[in-house]
């Protein structure tokens, strides 16, 4: 590896945006399960606190979308460089008490070494946010390729924001990080999901009459036992098996003593590296169809895509070489069975890993207290700006 001069990462720089990063609500409100694009609060936090922190470190350009997503190019205007996106939605600790307070507290009560921040998100994507920033803040500027840092503000488990940060912006990159707590793990894929629709048709009467209506909770009852079964393609080496799990069942009318006239099952179908949604939703749809008696569509809904990028990749073999250097530290690769905005990336060529401080199984509850480690936020910095200046310099 070519040598780079020392990281001096500002520990206090970034200890003060990443507080204040957590003293702005940017969290799902309660009730909800989502953020629309354009959210007038989350739009208001990328305005007030994200786009000035961001400005501050002197891009070489600044785009920005129409619902708030953000692209800062630093280097010079080329397609061979690398894309870090950081998320500015808060999706985790949603009923914590103290959300919003941005403390520094000691770890030690919460399993953590050293000093940590506390508050909604800093596991999740804001301690990773702020060590993108404190990674750009000290890079050189010397770079023969560009290092873009985008802010997404998708709050909806969709690829709406990356689909407007490389498709609206006209981003491109030879590599892609998505910032997000992998505990200084890379995360070289993770499986994709698509929704599948099955609306059971059914027949509205008074309960005290079935006979007169058709009842389609029992229709959706079959295709709840029929999921059981349904098709699925061989398991993954490293991200396990696919799956088909019903998440959500609604009906509709409600009315006092009444027999719906639909129900409604969504159908969560993980998907597998080389699997086509459409291909995915089609075998349900085939399944249920021959196993189901009851009157039945199935449509395809929201769409995540799955990701896997090689363990020999420059960017994944820079930033672990990194972090295992200024964190004395092994940096492993992990493959994550959750869905994330890697998936997107890949699929539009840009070979795109998960990075990030914050441990991968802490704070992911809605009560739990979100808490990410301070040393651990400097040694992603740190390791951050290293592969920067490898890959681009």
């Amino acid at each position: 590896m070519t040598a780079l001069r020392a990281p001096r990462i500002d520990a206090a720089w970034l200890r003060d945006t990443l507080v204040r990063l957590l003293q702005t609500p940017t969290g799902v409100p309660a009730g909800q399960t989502d953020v629309e694009p354009g959210d007038a609060r989350i739009a208001e936090a990328v305005d007030r606190v994200v786009v000035p922190r961001l400005a501050s470190l002197e891009p070489d350009e600044l785009r920005r979308h129409a619902l708030g997503d953000v692209a800062a190019r630093f280097g010079p205007r080329r397609d061979d460089g690398i894309l870090v996106q950081t998320y500015i939605v808060s999706q985790h600790g949603n009923l914590m008490d103290d959300a919003v307070t941005g403390r520094i507290v000691d770890g030690d009560a919460l399993g953590l070494d050293g000093r940590c921040a506390v508050g909604q998100g800093a596991n999740q994507n804001k301690g990773p946010m702020a060590a993108v920033f404190a990674a750009v803040q000290l890079m050189r500027r010397d770079l023969r390729r560009p290092v873009w840092i985008a802010v997404n503000t998708e709050g909806r488990s969709s690829h709406g924001g990356s689909r407007r940060i490389i498709d609206d912006l006209d981003v491109t990159a030879a590599y892609g990080i998505v910032s997000i707590g992998t505990d200084l793990a890379v995360s070289l894929g993770n499986r994709g999901r698509v929704d599948a629709r099955v609306t059971v048709a059914g027949r509205s009467s008074h309960s005290s009459q079935p006979w007169l209506g058709s009842n389609p909770i029992e229709g959706a009852a079959d295709v709840v036992t029929a999921l059981r079964s349904v098709p699925l393609p061989p398991d993954h080496p490293d991200l396990g098996p696919a799956s088909a799990t019903p998440y959500r069942l609604t009906c509709a009318p409600i009315a006092p003593h009444t027999i719906p006239s639909e129900a409604v099952v969504v159908v969560d179908r993980r998907l597998l590296p080389g699997e086509e949604p459409a291909d995915a939703v089609a075998a349900v749809r085939e399944h249920l169809d021959a196993a189901v008696a009851a009157p039945i569509t199935v449509e395809q809904g929201a769409v995540m895509l799955p990701a896997a990028v090689s363990a020999t990749s420059p960017h994944v073999t820079a930033l672990r070489a990194a972090v295992d250097e200024v964190g004395d530290r092994t940096s492993p690769t992990v493959w994550s069975r959750n869905t994330f905005d890697a998936g997107y990336a890949c699929a539009r060529g840009i070979p795109t890993i998960m990075f990030g401080p914050g441990r991968r199984d802490f704070g992911a509850g809605v009560t739990d207290t979100e808490a990410v480690a301070l040393d651990d936020c400097v040694t992603a910095a740190r390791a951050l700006q290293r592969t920067f200046e490898q890959v681009c310099g």
